[in-house]
């Protein structure tokens, strides 16, 4: 239980997904959990990364936490991809990525990873393994942009697997999420009409 905290302590100190300073003094993030407080930026005390030895403890601590969050969604039921969603995407993904990930509205787990990040409000959604856990009914049936950006991650899992995406996300995290959201602005432009 002690390794689950680390990581999620130091999850959360250095993802600025889950919070992004906005009223701490300089030189501290802002983290919310089931409140808010302001904590050192373990990036700027550490410097570019996490140190090898804390992610060799916070990469399989995390990848535990996530599929036993995982399994905690699967209990509560989950559907397949909205049929009109799936059809949009299947130009930047294939039929395997799209048949795989399910997804559910809301999390009741109390400690659950999707739980936990679903407390920064400017998350609408979160991956856990192949199960999208989404804040709305609203953005889970019509949101397809976001949609995009969490089958990024559906596919980074099942290229990497749950252990390979957890150490990856605590070595660097943006290196994980830039291309979700690289394909969360493209399907963005495409459906506004700004791209072909």
């Amino acid at each position: 239980m002690r390794v689950i905290f680390l990581a999620l302590l130091l999850f959360c100190l250095n993802s600025s997904a889950i919070a992004e300073p906005a009223s701490c003094p300089a030189g501290e993030k802002l983290i919310c959990l089931n409140g808010c407080i302001c904590l050192p930026d373990v990036g700027q005390i550490l410097g570019s990364g996490m140190p090898t030895e804390i992610t060799q403890v916070a990469g399989p601590a995390l990848a535990l936490w996530l599929s036993q969050s995982r399994a905690e969604a699967a209990i509560s039921g989950t559907q397949p991809i909205p049929d009109a969603i799936r059809e949009q995407l299947l130009r930047w993904y294939p039929p395997s990525v799209l048949d795989a990930a399910l997804y559910k509205v809301g999390d009741n787990g109390e400690l659950s990873a999707a739980s936990a990040m679903m407390q920064n409000p400017d998350i609408g959604a979160v991956t856990l393994v192949d199960i999208i856990v989404f804040r709305t009914a609203e953005a889970a049936e019509t949101n397809v942009a976001l949609w995009a950006h969490e089958l990024k991650h559906v596919q980074q899992y099942q290229e990497w697997g749950v252990n390979g995406f957890a150490q990856r996300y605590t070595q660097d995290f943006n290196a994980v999420e830039a291309p979700a959201y690289q394909v969360q602005t493209e399907v963005g432009r495409v459906l506004r009409g700004l791209d072909p």
